[in-house]
């Protein structure tokens, strides 16, 4: 009979244990990066649904915003009798401006949800509409638009002034700390 050290079985039984070792270690890394790439992607896809539903109720501001300028623009909005003034068309600019930003101000009243206000303008020449969509439980996206009288026809009815997220929701840090004790706690 022949004799062996055992060092070859001793050699394959550790390179098993190390090869076992290591795919679970791929196997736990691949877990983590699944779990990860899952709540990015439903992250993701929650955001671009308050994004559309955001879309949406600017769609509908666009519309109200045309809407009261056609609004302003009518000759029987005006309060003044233009022909009285130095200068009837830029009395007429001025009180069709003030017309707009009068009806502008009733815009929480047309669309649900939507908010309008003038307190952060020491002057009466323009206002804001707020509104906010809900991302999920802890979140919001907020959006403020700040609305003046356009100068042109090519000018834009609002600019968007904020567009962010908020996070509404409590965050609780987590202080525990893990660490070995030996032996019985005391």
């Amino acid at each position: 009979m022949r004799k062996t050290s055992g060092v070859s079985l001793m050699l394959l039984i550790f390179l098993s244990l190390c090869l076992i070792i290591f795919s679970l270690l791929s196997l736990s890394g691949a877990v983590a990066d699944e779990t990860l790439s899952s709540q990015a992607a439903n992250r993701t896809t929650e955001y671009y649904a308050a994004v559309t539903s955001a879309n949406e109720v600017l769609a509908q501001i666009d519309t109200q915003l045309a809407a009261y300028l056609r609004e302003a623009e009518n000759p029987e909005a005006t309060e003044t009798k233009l022909w009285e003034t130095e200068n009837p068309d830029a009395a007429e600019t001025k009180q069709q401006k003030a017309a707009y930003l009068r009806l502008c101000s009733r815009i929480d009243e047309d669309i649900p949800g939507v908010t309008w206000d003038d307190s952060e303008n020491s002057s009466n020449d323009s206002g804001s509409i707020s509104f906010s969509v809900d991302i999920d439980d802890d979140q919001i996206l907020q959006i403020r638009l700040d609305i003046s009288y356009p100068a042109s026809d090519d000018d834009n009815l609002y600019r968007v002034h904020t567009w962010k997220v908020v996070n509404t929701g409590d965050w609780n840090a987590d202080h525990s700390m893990h660490l070995f004790r030996s032996g019985n706690p005391s």
